[in-house]
């Protein structure tokens, strides 16, 4: 009963979608919001403590929610006791809690050969309960399609874990799995598709996800377009792609040539535009792909050798350049 009467806790990065999935569950499509922001005033108008009352409710009365809350602390604790603490409680209430088996998953099995059984397990779970009503008709605005969420972050583990093992095909079907589902990009795993098909050399279907979700401002972005170019031999499109992301975010070049040093990967894609941590982050999405052509890294050392940015003692220069590929 103690997790029934649990407060909602502002700072949970699953608040707003706890308070969307009660919701939906409560109102169906009786009242209909056009983005988050509008969902996030309505709520305000109800008040903290009239939602935490109406969310305590829905905990005591539905067992597969009360699991998915669990599931929900699962990821927020932090500590690993606890956290298989909390989702062998959820799957006692539900067993077929896609978030708890996916955490449980990542948590338990001790080598891959387990682990993407289990994550595949999870997943068929997830497009079960969904049915095939769901996968057979447009999405449209993903944000309001809070019960599908689990499943999508089912997807994503998997996807990364096949592509940790070299199955890179397999990650790339996964991750446009979950790109069809959120054709907009709602959820941001457009980014991690776009490092996928750099790192394979999908030089049409790299162009063509940019075009669909370049902001202009984000690092990972304003990189692919300079690496893009070099694969088709347009060294102009390039140094200007080049000089565009420069100015937005000067710490990734070093990075990319090798001249960070040992840098902590980030735990999540969390930082400010232009920063340190962005390009952290972007190392981390794209490293791979530069690393993978190496006439690219060589063009980067000598255009920003050029520039006067690095000097042939910074850092060594790749042996035997091939043409860009």
């Amino acid at each position: 009963m103690a997790q029934s009467r649990r407060k909602l806790d502002p700072r949970s990065p699953f608040m707003m979608e706890r308070l969307m999935r009660m919701w939906r569950l409560q109102h169906g499509e009786e009242e209909t919001f056009a983005d988050e922001d509008e969902f996030r005033v309505r709520m305000e108008e109800i008040g903290h403590t009239t939602l935490a009352r109406r969310y305590g409710k829905l905990l005591r009365e539905d067992p597969r929610e009360r699991a998915q809350d669990l599931a929900y602390r699962a990821y927020e604790v932090g500590e690993f006791e606890q956290t298989l603490a909390l989702v062998e409680q959820a799957l006692e209430l539900d067993p077929r809690c896609v978030e708890a088996l996916t955490v449980k998953a990542m948590l338990s099995c001790g080598d891959v050969g387990e682990l993407i059984p289990r994550l595949e397990q999870a997943a068929a779970v997830g497009e079960e309960l969904l049915g095939e009503e769901f996968f057979s008709e447009p999405k449209g605005d993903f944000w309001s399609l809070v019960e599908a969420r689990p499943y999508v972050r089912c997807l994503k583990q998997l996807a990364e874990v096949l592509w940790n093992v070299g199955r890179r095909l397999d990650a790339v079907a996964r991750y446009e799995s979950i790109m069809d589902l959120d054709p907009d990009n709602h959820l941001g795993n457009g980014v991690l598709l776009l490092g996928d098909y750099l790192a394979v050399g999908e030089v049409q279907r790299s162009w063509d996800l940019l075009e669909k979700i370049d902001d202009g401002e984000i690092a990972v972005f304003n990189w692919s377009w300079v690496l893009l170019f070099l694969m088709i031999g347009d060294e102009d499109g390039a140094r200007d792609a080049l000089d565009h992301a420069l100015d937005l975010n000067p710490y990734v070049a070093p990075l990319l040539i090798g001249l960070g040093g040992d840098e902590e990967p980030l735990t999540a894609p969390t930082y400010t535009i232009g920063s340190r941590e962005e390009a952290i982050y972007c190392l981390q999405v794209l490293g791979e792909a530069w690393t993978g052509h190496l006439s690219a890294h060589w063009w980067l050392l000598d255009v920003l050798h050029e520039m006067g940015l690095v000097t042939e003692d910074d850092a060594p220069m790749p042996e035997n350049p091939s043409t860009i590929n």
